[in-house]
């Protein structure tokens, strides 16, 4: 894959909740700061808190993708790289972030909601509404390019690893 030099890259991870995007996005961003340049790791529960926007309806997410993807154009316009997970699982907010964002790459975490469920480590499954997997159908991305597949028993680390590798040999300098 080729990539406009003039902007920083989005490696926006998504799937659902507890299912390992903010551990392998902060275990990959050494090297893809070395790699790719100035790089910064957010998640959609970091730009909520900055917008101070706690509604998660289907029609609110969408919403919200307007505005969070304005300011992660403006980093990429700056030349900063931003790896961004995101729980996603929607057309319409990755058909948004796709039409304003240069060096868009999706990447889906591929894991059972049962199993992470199972594993208790989110408390999302057990006091919130409009959950992704559970209230709201995901709608998985058709052509992600980037897929980890994540069973809950390989390390973060090696998932991260392979990640790593994938990313390498598929987007140039």
């Amino acid at each position: 894959m080729k990539i406009n030099r003039n902007y920083g890259l989005v490696f926006w991870i998504e799937g659902f909740s507890g299912s390992g995007k903010s551990t392998i996005a902060e275990l990959i961003k050494k090297r893809i700061e070395k790699k790719y340049g100035k790089t910064i790791v957010l998640s959609g529960d970091d730009l909520r808190k900055i917008l101070n926007f706690h509604r998660y309806s289907k029609k609110d997410r969408i919403k919200l993708s307007y505005k969070t993807s304005e300011f992660i154009l403006f980093l990429i316009k700056n030349k900063i790289n931003v790896i961004y997970t995101v729980v996603g699982l929607n057309h319409r907010v990755r058909e948004i972030y796709k039409s304003k964002l240069k060096n868009f790459f999706v990447t889906l975490i591929k894991a059972d909601i049962m199993k992470i469920k199972k594993l208790g480590k989110k408390n999302t499954y057990t006091r919130k509404k409009n959950i992704v997997g559970i209230d709201i159908k995901a709608e998985y991305p058709r052509n992600p390019n980037f897929i980890i597949q994540n069973d809950m028993k390989i390390t973060p680390y090696k998932l991260a690893s392979k990640y790593y590798i994938d990313i390498s040999k598929k987007i140039k300098k």
